[in-house]
């Protein structure tokens, strides 16, 4: 059952989720045909955008997670909850996992844009065993965590008992909702919460030291390459700035999110219902800035030819005479 006053968020998250799924199945169609020479790095792409459009259909479809202020406390009202009866707290697990896998991709995807770089100096080259390695990791532990979490509720027949000794007030709210989850402090949601707060600092380092060391090589790799090649490097890492500061929409909320339900603070539902309202723009946001700040995605959307833009633009220096067939085939043979 859903309170009046929030059905306002599933309206909102079914409307942002209609435009975000258009703009994304958009995205994915410019990655796999309209690429041209974005060398083997566009697979990666591809990967981050199906996660963001993964992400986004859990969000604003199938799971909807809506939280209950001021305990930490959450239902889901989407078709996986409504119509499957699986329990919100195995949602919330599962759309964590997939927040946590696209963050993760888009770090991947700054290595692996540094790594072609690198290879251009021969200077912090790594072997192909660390970045084996490195994939491994970054499959394994969104998976891992979301299992470690999926265990941290409390049994769902105990959930009211719970309410009734420690919340009592909220007693007969919560009693009229078919499908949510409450949680107390306990040693795996403690762990869940250590590892993600200090993956996502290493993560944030990771991204720092990235950035810093592909500008310094960018200067290097200048007299090394054609002018043409040099301005699709630079404009490779710009784009990936763009879209790691579009993270933002979807980090920043959840952190808030985070301290507001930590906190506890008394009438902070509506307060709950933006913030969370917030996350459902960064797909859509991250979409729109994908093809603005990519050349050959831009100028296809704008119908300019590669002779128009090679010149001021397209640093990506393709063309665009080939079938989208033999661009599908080609898409997977990496150089």
């Amino acid at each position: 059952m859903v309170d009046s006053s929030e059905s306002w968020l599933i309206f909102f998250f079914h409307c942002v989720g209609s435009l975000s799924i258009v703009l994304n199945c958009g995205t994915i169609f410019l990655i796999l045909f309209k690429s041209d020479k974005i060398d083997t790095f566009r697979f990666y792409l591809l990967i981050f955008q199906v996660l963001c459009t993964h992400t986004d259909l859990q969000l604003t479809l199938l799971i909807i997670p809506m939280p209950i202020s001021p305990l930490i406390a959450g239902q889901c009202n989407g078709i996986l909850a409504t119509y499957f009866k699986i329990w919100s707290h195995y949602l919330i697990a599962f759309i964590i996992t997939a927040i946590i896998a696209q963050m993760e991709c888009l770090v991947f995807c700054f290595a692996k844009k540094h790594q072609i770089i690198a290879n251009l100096v021969s200077r912090h080259v790594l072997s192909n065993r660390w970045f084996i390695s490195g994939i491994v990791v970054t499959f394994l532990v969104p998976i891992v965590i979301g299992l470690v979490f999926s265990q941290s509720a409390m049994r769902r027949e105990d959930q009211l008992d719970y309410v009734r000794e420690h919340h009592p007030a909220f007693l007969e709210k919560l009693s009229h909702l078919e499908n949510f989850s409450i949680y107390s402090s306990n040693p795996l949601l403690i762990i869940v919460l250590s590892v993600t707060s200090i993956g996502g600092f290493l993560c944030g380092l990771m991204f720092l030291f990235i950035t810093i060391d592909m500008l310094k090589m960018l200067k290097e790799v200048q007299t090394k390459v054609s002018a043409a090649s040099f301005r699709r490097y630079k404009n490779a890492v710009n784009s990936l700035l763009a879209q790691f500061s579009t993270s933002s929409l979807l980090l920043a909320p959840l952190f808030l999110f985070v301290v507001l339900t930590a906190a506890q603070i008394e009438n902070s539902d509506d307060a709950a219902d933006i913030i969370v309202a917030m996350m459902a723009w960064h797909s859509p946001v991250n979409a729109i800035v994908l093809v603005v700040t990519t050349p050959p995605y831009r100028n296809y959307i704008l119908r300019k030819s590669p002779h128009q833009s090679t010149a001021r633009v397209n640093t990506f220096s393709g063309h665009h005479s080939h079938g989208s067939f033999s661009r599908l085939k080609n898409f997977f043979k990496f150089q």
